[in-house]
């Protein structure tokens, strides 16, 4: 049975989620259609992940009401900087820098793995360029057909999309 309000969950799933797990992916899921199976992901990885001590989320409020999020891993294989929402209405008021800055804190790495989306990186290019961080990899079709993933500081991958990620460094001034 599904939960209305949280997409592709299971009641159980939903019921199993504190008020501010909740909270959360309500505020995830209007901005994350790029992305799709995120309440999945959320309810299996990152609620457990915060159990464990593996994940990090951190909330930005302004008159009590989430503006921003962002959610990290660290694991013994993997440092990521998971995902960053910042409300549309917030764009350009530097609480993504502050964010990044406390996930990055947290994980104690300075160039942790992320992903974005093709289309997004001109949101994230200061950000991107403030850290240092490099384009590694190009994926087409990971989260939606056609869409490419653009990875940041990965290990080499041999398996990686070249195509993809020849057009998106040429696309991009940030990289070029």
């Amino acid at each position: 049975m599904i939960k209305k309000g949280f997409g592709m969950l299971t009641t159980a799933q939903a019921e199993r989620m504190s008020n501010r797990d909740k909270r959360v992916l309500e505020f995830l899921l209007p901005l994350s259609t790029d992305y799709p199976g995120i309440e999945k992901w959320y309810a299996e990885k990152v609620i457990t992940g915060l159990r464990e001590g593996t994940r990090l989320v951190k909330c930005v409020e302004r008159d009590d009401q989430l503006v921003a999020i962002g959610i990290a891993k660290r694991e013994s294989l993997e440092n990521k900087i998971c995902t960053v929402r910042v409300s549309p209405e917030f764009f350009g008021r530097g609480i993504g820098v502050r964010l990044f800055d406390n996930l990055l804190e947290w994980l104690e790495d300075p160039a942790p793995h992320l992903t974005v989306n093709e289309k997004k990186l001109p949101l994230f290019e200061r950000i991107f360029e403030r850290y240092d961080f490099n384009m590694t990899s190009g994926r087409t079709g990971v989260y939606l057909p056609g869409a490419t993933e653009l990875g940041f500081n990965e290990a080499h991958d041999s398996a990686l999309d070249t195509t993809a990620l020849k057009e998106s460094v040429s696309r991009y001034s940030l990289l070029a």
